[in-house]
């Protein structure tokens, strides 16, 4: 944005997770400067008129896998962000698993100084746990990462973080008050599910739900509320699949811990049948547990109800012709979907379908995931002072979601054709408009590191 350049959204209906209001919001410098009443007048460079449409902060997305530098063929950062922006996510947050991992903070700023130029959003960075590098992880969030992600098992080439591996590195991270996003599996559990089922010969799509069985998930996630509670660290567990779990989460919740809960679109829309039917390219661990779609309803409610602090995409795409390979024996595809730029998209069609309301999708797609990871009050929220990251929504526009319309780099969705409506039809980041009527104008290094808050850039 030029210096000194003004603009101003007018005929807002801006949202917040506890009320909407109309108001005109004036941006100077890429900050939100003021929030006035509709019919004052500001004199300023550029007017974009919002039409009374909802306005609302540029989403968070605190869990992708852009899989650059590395693993390219699947994502790289350019194809990755120009797909959250289109998806009205302005700020992502991306995995550690790149070539190297991130794993002590030399990697870590080899990382920043790489992808330097590569982003069309604002982006953060996790760091990696592992039972080997717990001495790693001060510097590195030092250094402004988000969090650290961490495994109960052996998943993606990331080694299993055992219960004692945790209590020793909860108790450090805990120490400096950090962050962990971890995703809860019992390594025991799937691999003895894993050798039993390929003992039997088991190939079908469904064998996928036993091998990641709810009851692996649930021994992990409580291991893991456990030790948090033991040592109080603030930990966010990643894409959890069963109300069950919700519930103990809320618990801690309530007690006083910074226990909390992330939710991927998938299990509000996908379940078993699809499983069934659908095998390797609706294949992602923990799987979706909804036998059918009236069952669905259940993780809406709690949703809406307050047992879920975040959304994340978990977008971990894969090219077709890895995800084809399951197609005879669903062992052969790899665990994971594409997402960053659909998921505002199924939750505001959840919206218009009376699922959940729009303050709450304000809640745990901006602000929420904005203040787990350390960002809040820059992003995630539309305040004078914050960054003027703002979404314009199209409530009201129908459209089918295709392959062919994807941008990831994947070029396919696990919701090919289905009717969707409510869609992010402009797009601002730091004040710029980076996405107008459906198209990306945003150009890579545009998007800039986002170390937390209370660090600055050192690299």
């Amino acid at each position: 944005m030029a210096e000194g350049k003004t603009t101003i959204v007018k005929n807002a209906r801006i949202v917040r997770p506890d009320t909407i209001f109309n108001a005109n919001i004036l941006i100077k410098n890429g900050k939100i400067a003021a929030i006035t009443a509709p019919h004052e007048s500001v004199e300023c460079d550029e007017v974009i008129d919002a039409g009374g449409r909802y306005v609302i902060p540029g989403a968070v997305d605190g869990h992708t896998h852009m899989m650059d530098p590395g693993h390219t063929e699947r994502e790289d950062f350019i194809t990755g962000t120009r797909a959250a922006a289109y998806g009205g996510v302005t700020t992502v947050i991306t995995h550690h698993r790149t070539i190297p991992p991130v794993y002590t903070v030399k990697e870590l700023r080899e990382k920043i100084r790489y992808l330097k130029d590569r982003s069309v959003v604002d982006f953060g960075l996790k760091g990696g746990g592992a039972p080997d590098n717990i001495q790693e992880l001060k510097a590195m969030w030092d250094e402004g990462v988000t969090g650290f992600k961490m495994f109960t098992c052996n998943m993606h080439g990331a080694p299993a973080m055992y219960p004692g591996d945790l209590l020793k590195a909860f108790r450090e991270i805990a120490s400096w008050d950090g962050t962990v996003l971890i995703h809860c599996e019992d390594d025991h559990i799937t691999s003895t599910e894993e050798q039993r089922l390929k003992k039997e010969g088991r190939k079908d799509y469904l064998s996928h739900s036993e091998w990641r069985s709810s009851l692996a998930e649930r021994l992990a996630v409580e291991t893991v509320i456990e030790i948090a509670m033991e040592t109080g660290v603030r930990v966010v567990i990643a894409h959890v699949s069963q109300p069950v779990l919700l519930e103990k989460i809320k618990t801690a919740r309530d007690r006083g811990y910074p226990v909390y809960a992330e939710m991927c679109p998938y299990y509000l829309y996908l379940t078993l049948e699809d499983l069934k039917e659908r095998g390797p390219w609706v294949k992602f661990t923990p799987p979706m547990r909804a036998r059918k779609a009236e069952e669905l309803d259940i993780m809406w409610e709690m949703l809406t109800g307050g047992f879920v602090s975040v959304l994340g995409s978990d977008h971990c795409p894969y090219p077709k012709e890895q995800k084809k390979a399951g197609d005879q024996n669903i062992w052969d595809a790899p665990n994971g979907l594409p997402g960053v730029e659909t998921s505002m998209r199924l939750m505001l069609n959840g919206v218009n379908n009376g699922k959940t309301t729009i303050n709450k999708v304000v809640e745990v797609m901006c602000e929420n995931p904005a203040r787990v990871y350390g960002l809040y009050p820059k992003k995630g929220t539309m305040e004078i002072g914050s960054d003027a990251d703002l979404v314009i929504l199209d409530m009201e526009r129908e459209e089918m979601l295709t392959n062919s319309k994807i941008l990831s780099k994947c070029g396919w969705t696990p919701y090919d054709g289905m009717k969707i409506k409510g869609v992010a039809d402009t797009v601002l980041l730091r004040g710029e408009v980076v996405v107008k009527e459906g198209k990306v104008l945003s150009q890579p290094g545009f998007g800039k590191f986002q170390p937390r808050l209370d660090k600055e850039l050192k690299v």
